[in-house]
């Protein structure tokens, strides 16, 4: 990341995608991310389709948000996240038993033949380790970093990550991000750290820098050494932007 520099820099992840909603279970928020690729020539279609199959849950007085996040850079540039998060592992049950059909159904009529492919996953947000702004609303953009650790190293990994988050919220550092950790559907052990944006403007180091920021928390030596210690943990990472497309989204009236 470049803001923030991770590994080779320390530390420096999907958006918060999402604001940190409430879970049913308070112990837990988990969610689905659905990635889509369009097939060439077909990104209008594919976009009417979506807006399509939203009014379809805005018809069934789907009590889930649905937001849709255009990537914007990075391998997966042009393909899109529809992501849903604010759940428990029940919801995610009770949500299929009383959707889940129809709501395939309506999204292969809508979408699928404007697809060139589909995967779907479930993440884990990871509220100890986060620090999300307190705006009631989705941001405009998010900087997505990516970690695929080396097997074994998930306890130095989520150790060094604490202890980088309690530096940031004591130094009330500003920037604000969420953390995620894969469930399901994926190669693993991943991790998803998710920045906030306002705009591309928001991708230049802020100020203080992120190592002069950990540096003061934690003093020169300590600094240094947690920045080993989590180098230590990663195999491979990688990064994208995203950006919010609320017309492409859905979210339930309020209450």
């Amino acid at each position: 990341m470049r803001r923030i520099g991770l590994c080779t820099a320390v530390l420096a992840l999907v958006a918060c995608l999402v604001p940190l909603a409430p879970a049913q279970d308070k112990d837990v928020d988990v969610g689905w991310v659905h990635a889509f690729t369009v097939k060439p020539g077909m990104t209008k279609q594919f976009e009417e389709g979506r807006k399509r199959h939203m009014d379809w849950h805005r018809k069934q007085n789907d009590s889930w948000s649905w937001q849709l996040w255009e990537v914007m850079t990075g391998e997966g540039t042009g393909s899109y996240y529809s992501i849903t998060f604010g759940h428990s592992w029940k919801d995610l049950d009770a949500w299929e038993a009383k959707l889940g059909d129809t709501d395939t159904v309506d999204s292969n009529a809508n979408m699928m033949p404007y697809l060139g492919g589909e995967t779907s996953s479930l993440w884990m947000v990871m509220r100890d380790w986060s620090h999300p702004s307190s705006m009631s609303e989705s941001p405009k953009m998010a900087e997505v970093n990516h970690f695929l650790l080396k097997p074994g190293t998930e306890e130095d990994f989520d150790d060094a990550v604490k202890k980088i988050n309690e530096a940031i919220v004591k130094s009330n550092w500003p920037v604000h991000y969420t953390w995620f950790q894969l469930q399901d559907g994926g190669e693993g052990p991943h991790y998803v750290l998710s920045v906030e944006m306002k705009g591309w403007a928001d991708l230049a180091e802020p100020n203080p820098s992120f190592g002069a920021m950990l540096e003061k928390a934690m003093g020169k030596h300590d600094a240094e050494a947690l920045q080993h210690a989590l180098d230590h943990t990663i195999q491979r990472e990688w990064t994208e932007t995203i950006r919010y497309r609320p017309e492409l989204s859905y979210e339930p009236a309020a209450k």
